[in-house]
């Protein structure tokens, strides 16, 4: 079910807003929760016993990991207060007063040098969840691709691929319950006792197939304590329309010109047209992608709950740093903070911060897909990262921002022509192509329309640079709360434009089934 089909937004979204409105929240929560359980088996049923389980898994784990931690920390307490009584009491309070100093610096030795350095309870029960929620992703997203990799390099079969459906949405989800466990083990925040409230976390359909990946801290409690607004739903329904019209007028018409220009040989495409089409690309994964989030968001929003936000104009980077922090910033935080900050980040120097920006961007080129053209591409903005780190941005800010750009607008579009491709072959010939400028059987005039002119000119001004040169819409769309007249006037046309695009067209791509 997606959000731009006709049946999520004539019945299950309608049914969902009005109830949601006038259920308590307790009851409320338990009714999402079964909608978004609803929303994922409508096309992945034989996958839900695989959500229950990770929700018992972690719930399970991150009750373990505060359990022991909490005996410990209540025994130095209860030291600790032995130890303030005994002082006033005289020498017998003064020895247990000793008895107490000696329990809490035990304890504070466990959790502090000791828990750094030695395996305590807690972190067995984290390394065990952590190795429970990537053994699941990796079965189902990584062992056919991991098969087919070493019956390769032996030359035979010596592995039967299972030919797996990957479950929609487990790279998020997943994701999700290992920041989970992290928190409650570093102590962010306490582990959650109601089972349902995790589990509406977890599954919360609005992000649950393709983010942002949110962090309980911000979630739960949104969850234990929220409400809609007038201002905050009004708030929600635009974000969400303008979302569902980046999505059915611009992405889906972008996408069906690059669909059908690389069902053709690589080979025979022109090096113009490869051009062509990689602007297209990078044009409609933006727009689809941040048009989900814009939807995700004000979904949110309508139903009490404040997202994250994923986007900030990315197009608007001049150096890639800028861009990974502006593009998917859920997903960009995230191996910051659970993956970057614990290898060292950039505190022991200039290789050790080399090495580790090329795990990260390794981990989210295999994170994006099964495939060697996604772990090239992780690779190429590892490198690109690196160069900038070592020498290059010193040179790019010392240049005018127009080089800047154009720099970030090749770095672009061949970063997404090569996460395109469906394989690393055919991603490196379509690359041999459009840098030599070869000729092809396939040319741009055969799939250059004025319609798709027209359209491409619009998404190029609306990916940033209107948003630059208008800041206070920029503004308005992410955190005004008042809709004026003319603007109700024009979200209705969008809404309904967008509506007869969705209904004309047979074409509805949804491009995050590999994550």
């Amino acid at each position: 079910m997606l959000f731009s089909s006709m049946i999520f937004l004539w019945l299950f979204l309608p049914f969902v807003l009005v109830v949601n409105l006038v259920l308590p929240i307790r009851l409320s929560n338990l009714f999402l929760l079964a909608m978004s359980f609803i929303f994922y088996a409508w096309g992945e049923q034989e996958y839900i016993w695989l959500l229950l389980l990770s929700l018992a898994v972690n719930y399970a784990g991150a009750m373990g990991m505060e359990a022991v931690r909490g005996r410990g920390h209540d025994a130095g307490t209860a030291g600790a207060d032995a130890g303030t009584a005994g002082a006033d009491a005289g020498t017998a309070g003064a020895d247990a007063g000793a008895a107490g100093d000696a329990a809490m610096s035990d304890r504070q030795t466990t959790s502090g040098a000791s828990k750094q350095t030695l395996i305590t309870p807690d972190k067995l029960l984290l390394v065990a969840l952590v190795a429970v929620n990537l053994g699941f992703l990796g079965y189902f997203k990584y062992f056919d691709f991991l098969t087919g990799l070493v019956n390769k390099l032996a030359g035979g079969t010596v592995m039967e691929p299972k030919n797996l459906l990957l479950p929609v949405g487990i790279s998020f989800y997943t994701f999700q319950m290992i920041s989970y466990g992290a928190d409650v083990y570093r102590g962010t925040i306490r582990a959650e006792r109601n089972l349902l409230n995790l589990g509406l976390y977890m599954s919360f359909f609005p992000k649950m197939i393709q983010g942002p990946i949110e962090r309980y801290q911000g979630m739960g409690a949104c969850i234990r304590n929220r409400h809609v607004t007038p201002e905050l739903f009004a708030c929600g329904a635009r974000r969400f329309i303008y979302g569902l019209g980046k999505k059915v007028i611009l992405a889906n018409q972008f996408g069906s010109v690059v669909d059908k220009v690389l069902a053709n040989p690589m080979d025979q495409i022109s090096g113009g047209l490869g051009w062509y089409v990689g602007i297209l690309y990078t044009l409609q994964i933006y727009f689809d992608f941040s048009g989900y989030s814009d939807m995700a968001v004000g979904l949110g929003k309508m139903l009490g709950f404040e997202l994250t936000e994923n986007f900030n104009y990315p197009y608007l980077a001049r150096t890639v740093g800028e861009f990974w922090r502006r593009w998917h910033i859920s997903l960009s935080g995230w191996f910051k903070d659970y993956l970057y900050i614990p290898l060292g980040g950039s505190r022991r120097g200039t290789l050790v911060t080399c090495r580790n920006l090329m795990i990260v961007f390794l981990c989210t080129g295999f994170w994006h897909g099964a495939g060697l053209s996604f772990i090239a591409w992780g690779m190429y903005y590892g490198c690109l990262q690196v160069a900038e780190r070592l020498f290059l941005k010193r040179r790019l800010d010392r240049l005018p921002a127009a080089v800047s750009y154009i720099y970030m607008f090749f770095v672009t579009v061949v970063g997404w022509t090569m996460f395109r491709a469906d394989s690393l072959t055919r991603g490196l010939m379509l690359l041999k192509q459009m840098f030599l400028l070869r000729p092809g059987i396939y040319d741009t005039a055969m799939y250059m329309s004025h319609k798709t002119i027209a359209y491409m000119v619009i998404g190029i001004v609306l990916c940033g640079p209107f948003q630059a040169l208008v800041p206070c819409f920029r503004k308005h769309m992410q955190d005004g709360r008042s809709i004026y007249l003319s603007e109700s006037l024009g979200l209705i046309l969008l809404f309904a434009y967008s509506i007869v695009m969705a209904v004309g067209s047979t074409y509805n791509p949804f491009i995050y089934f590999r994550f």
